[in-house]
C-alpha cells in the first residue's frame, strides 16, 4: 500500500502510531540549512553529513532529481531546531485525551499552542 509521508510520519485519522507533530512558524528561515536542497550545500560538502552505510551517490542524485520517494515535501536540518521556530504542536487522538502529556508539552514549549486532528486549538499559547 502506498501512502504519503505526511500520513506515515504525522498524526492522522488513518493511523494511531504517531501521536505528535511539529508546526513551524512559516516566517522562519530554518530551511536555509536543509541538506536535501542542493542549492544550500554543495555535493562534496553534503557527503560529510550522510551515514557511511547509505549509498551517497543515490542520496546526491535524489536531491537533484526529485521523484515519488525523494520529494520537496521533506527537509533535513543539520543543526537542530530552536524552540522559537516552533509555533504549535499537532497531537493525535491518544495524546489529545491525556492531560499529563498535554501539560508536559506545554511545560516544554510554553509559547506554543496545541491542536488536535480536527484543527482545533485545545491548549492556547502563552
Amino acid at each position: 500500500m502506498e501512502q504519503t509521508k505526511e500520513a506515515r510520519f504525522l498524526p492522522s485519522l488513518i493511523q494511531d502510531i504517531v501521536e505528535i507533530g511539529i508546526i513551524f512558524n512559516g516566517d522562519c528561515k530554518l530551511l536555509s540549512g536543509d541538506i536535501l536542497n542542493p542549492n544550500n550545500i554543495d555535493d562534496c560538502l553534503v557527503k560529510k553529513f550522510i551515514n557511511q552505510d547509505y549509498d551517497i551517490n543515490s542520496f546526491i542524485s535524489g536531491r537533484h532529481n526529485k521523484d515519488d520517494y525523494f520529494t520537496d515535501r521533506e527537509s533535513a536540518i543539520i543543526f537542530g531546531i530552536p524552540s522559537n521556530f516552533i509555533e504549535g504542536i499537532l497531537v493525535g487522538r491518544t495524546y489529545e485525551k491525556d492531560e499529563n502529556i498535554l501539560n508536559e508539552i506545554k511545560r516544554l514549549l510554553p509559547n506554543c499552542y496545541i491542536c488536535n486532528l480536527d484543527g482545533r486549538v485545545i491548549v492556547g499559547n502563552g
